[in-house]
């Protein structure tokens, strides 16, 4: 069976893309979730649910390294065989295996047995993905490892897990709930959750383009004397689908990646969606000149209209940016818009009271 996409580069040129869009799709959807079954993520329970999303990213990274972007002297003309682990790999494997079985004992409440199910699952398919080239879009394996990693790695998520379940009970100082507990979304959402939100929008951006332009190119070779004006195209038009097009359609105003961790953009005084004109006008100052800006490849040029956004809302207790004083809106929580409560909210249900005995 060939290689996808024809193999070669252009195969390579998709690898590039797709596997940053996927992780940046996955975090999306672990945030989503977390959001919908918790609410607002707060105190140290909060800082373990970003932590293993920290975890999820480095172990996308682990196993793609270093992700060439070039077929060129890629793969040896006679293949060389695995070379026996030494004390940085395995120091690095068992580095980046420890917080799972951490996170799985501490956040997540798993047993041994599922902990250790979990470990070796991640561990062969870490390993899977260097020994085939990325599931085969590239034409050899550019980063293999010796076997004795995966028990490396296993042995890795043993001890985290060991470690979460004998060392918080012995230390008298640290916290003891590790789980969330859900709490109604209610209040201003911090500036770590928008910059969150922006972070995932870009990624979705600027990813998600370059797949798009890779598979163009897959598929056919674009001219050169066009090729710019392609890449301008693409990279205009999938930002106008996801800064312009989907908030316009959705409730909450916001674009997926704002949306995943369940924001929203309200009117000035009242709680309610704010006016389409309104998002445009917010798109147009905001978001239109930081596209533009990254286009043409000044990127510093737009992170300093993102600073002059956000140095208003450093210094006011509402968290609001200066473009959105300019427009007259606010950014809030999804709930406050809909009302809804987190699924593991505990709710109180008064009981029954049995109806009389008839006389």
């Amino acid at each position: 069976m060939g290689q996808p996409f024809g193999g070669g580069q252009a195969a390579i040129d998709v690898a590039v893309a797709a596997v940053p869009l996927l992780t940046v799709i996955g975090a999306a959807l672990y945030l989503n979730g977390q959001h919908r079954r918790y609410g607002r993520p707060t105190g140290w329970s909060g800082t373990l649910t970003r932590a293993a999303l920290l975890v999820g990213v480095g172990l996308v990274a682990y196993a793609v390294w270093p992700l060439p972007a070039s077929i060129d002297g890629l793969c040896p003309v006679v293949p060389e065989a695995a070379p026996p682990p030494d004390p940085r790999s395995i120091a690095l494997a068992l580095g980046l295996f420890l917080p799972v079985g951490i996170l799985a004992r501490a956040r997540f409440r798993r047993g041994l047995l599922v902990t250790l199910a979990l470990g070796t699952a991640l561990a062969l398919t870490v390993t899977a993905v260097r020994a085939t080239g990325v599931l085969g879009l590239y034409p050899c394996s550019y980063n293999v490892d010796a076997p004795e990693l995966t028990g490396v790695a296993v042995a890795g998520v043993l001890l985290g897990w060991l470690l979460a379940r004998w060392v918080p009970p012995l230390w008298p100082y640290g916290p003891h709930r590790s789980w969330p507990g859900a709490v109604p979304d209610r209040a201003a959402p911090d500036l770590f959750r928008r910059a969150l939100g922006t972070l995932l929008d870009l990624g979705a951006w600027w990813f998600g383009s370059h797949l798009v332009l890779a598979l163009i190119t897959a598929y056919g070779p674009v001219p050169a004397d066009i090729e710019a004006r392609v890449r301008i195209a693409v990279l205009s038009g999938v930002a106008l689908l996801l800064g312009v097009l989907v908030p316009m359609l959705r409730r909450d105003r916001c674009s997926p990646g704002r949306a995943a961790v369940h924001l929203a953009l309200t009117e000035r005084s009242m709680s309610r969606p704010a006016g389409r004109h309104l998002v445009l006008a917010r798109t147009a100052l905001l978001s239109l000149p930081v596209v533009l800006l990254i286009v043409s490849g000044h990127g510093w040029w737009a992170m300093a209209v993102v600073a002059v956004h956000a140095s208003a809302a450093v210094v006011r207790p509402d968290g609001t940016g200066l473009v959105d004083l300019l427009c007259g809106v606010r950014v809030r929580t999804r709930s406050t818009i809909d009302g809804a409560l987190p699924g593991r909210l505990v709710r109180y249900s008064p009981p029954e009271t049995p109806a009389p005995a008839a006389v």
